[in-house]
């Protein structure tokens, strides 16, 4: 059975920041490795400056050259643990971009799975 991580992530504040943090140290070397430059491109604050912790998204990022977009989002944590992707169309600098979304609950096996998957879209 597959092992859920940072299970209290919806609760904790210092989980969420661990989840995300999870999220950058997985993705962003493989995306430097492709010689990838990305950006933030989702607001993820309020209009009061409190950001927003519902994991949605809780990784996101931008490839100008590629005109491309990944969103995870990290769903409550339940087993068994869901996985799904689909391909959206999103503006972003006024310019049309597909979007890879990843909706999944976070264990060590989706997190592979989300990788390989962004991987085979990107390139």
């Amino acid at each position: 059975m597959d092992t859920l991580l940072y299970p209290d992530f919806l609760e904790d504040i210092s989980s969420y920041q661990a989840a995300s943090d999870f999220w950058h140290a997985k993705l962003d070397p493989l995306f430097r490795e492709l010689g990838l430059s990305k950006q933030d491109y989702l607001n993820t604050t309020m209009v009061n400056g409190v950001a927003l912790h519902d994991g949605n998204p809780i990784y996101q990022a931008y490839f100008p050259e590629l005109k491309k977009a990944v969103r995870v989002i990290q769903e409550e944590p339940l087993l068994p643990a869901d996985f799904d992707s689909w391909v959206n169309v999103t503006e972003i600098e006024a310019e049309e971009v597909e979007e890879l979304v990843i909706g999944l609950v976070l264990t060590a096996e989706n997190v592979e799975r989300a990788g390989e998957e962004i991987m085979r879209w990107l390139i």
